[in-house]
């Protein structure tokens, strides 16, 4: 069972208890915080320090209700929608698009940048439409610029190694997808169906690999997932893994060895493999890895190596792909 300290958020993702706060009644944080938290939840093996209530932010940052600055551009870019906001979100939008610089290097403005005639930034008007869904979301100046540095401002990728991690997917992909997960966290679970419909979507542009993060919180985890790495011996390591999330509350030893007999694996040879300290060792390897890149909570998702930090549904997801494809 997993409890609620131990279902912490994932990212930056959260913006509905702050949505519309500067006008909402008082008992409305409570109520969005915990839509939020049923909503994009993640499996955490550390607790982490609560956000600061809207109050505190907007004094940390003081042009957050400040007006746009005499002679701004106040005009959106042909392709970004802002029809959707109010008079107090279009206000932000542009503020927070004259303010935040170009994301393809430019010595101008994100709006400036997308707007321009003969070097127009295609990424620059993604960057603003990801600026909007955001405002309309209800996130603060701060965490807009924030989210926005996670996703289009230069970063070191993470080196993770999948020499033998299993892959879904076309090989020759442009896009290398991996996701870090625990057998036991239910947020795993719902996220599989999203992954799916991505690889379902960029048939030819996507592929992904799995790496194994068990947390310690989780009784069973970590023998479940050296049950998978013995079906990845077997070569069966997909229809291993899509019965353990079905059988996901009933992790038991027996019930592990249920699933390989139900995934058409050789149980004597599995039962061997999962005594193995080969098998261990690559379970703990996995995990040692993801340690040392900095992991905190499952499921945690790289994009050629940059950690996607947005809500784990399919739109969201699609969005980064396109950008990681160049497309728009």
């Amino acid at each position: 069972m997993v409890t609620f300290f131990q279902c912490l958020t994932w990212g930056r993702q959260i913006p509905i208890s702050r949505r519309r706060m500067r006008r909402a009644s008082s008992l409305l944080p409570l109520v969005g915080a915990i839509a939020a938290w049923l909503a994009t939840p993640a499996c955490a093996k550390t607790s982490a320090e609560a956000h600061p209530a809207a109050a505190t932010e907007t004094a940390a940052n003081p042009t957050a209700n400040a007006p746009a600055k005499t002679g701004d551009d106040t005009t959106p870019p042909p392709g970004v929608d802002i029809s959707k906001l109010d008079d107090f979100g279009k206000k932000v939008f542009f503020r927070i698009g004259n303010g935040e610089p170009s994301v393809c290097g430019q010595a101008q403005s994100l709006l400036a940048s997308a707007k321009a005639r003969k070097d127009g930034c295609a990424r620059s008007v993604n960057a603003l439409r990801y600026v909007a869904r955001l405002v309309d979301q209800g996130y603060t100046d701060s965490e807009i610029s924030e989210s926005l540095g996670k996703r289009y401002r230069p970063v070191s990728p993470k080196k993770i190694d999948v020499s033998d991690a299993p892959m879904k997917g076309n090989p020759k992909a442009r896009i290398t997808l991996v996701e870090f997960a625990d057998y036991e966290c239910p947020h795993c679970k719902h996220f599989q169906p999203v992954l799916h419909q991505i690889l379902d979507e960029f048939p030819n542009d996507v592929k992904l690999y799995f790496k194994h993060y068990p947390l310690p919180q989780h009784t069973n985890a970590r023998l479940a997932a050296e049950g998978a790495v013995a079906a990845q011996k077997q070569g069966k390591f997909w229809q291993f893994q899509d019965k353990l999330w079905e059988h996901q509350d009933e992790l038991s030893p027996a019930e592990i060895e249920k699933v390989a007999k139900e995934s058409g694996l050789d149980v004597a040879k599995f039962r061997q493999d999962l005594a193995s300290d080969a098998v261990k060792a690559k379970v703990e390897k996995d995990r040692s890895e993801g340690s040392s890149i900095g992991l905190q909570a499952t499921p945690t998702l790289y994009i050629d190596g940059r950690e996607y930090t947005d809500s784990r549904d399919a739109d969201s997801l699609r969005e980064w792909i396109k950008d990681a494809l160049g497309s728009s």
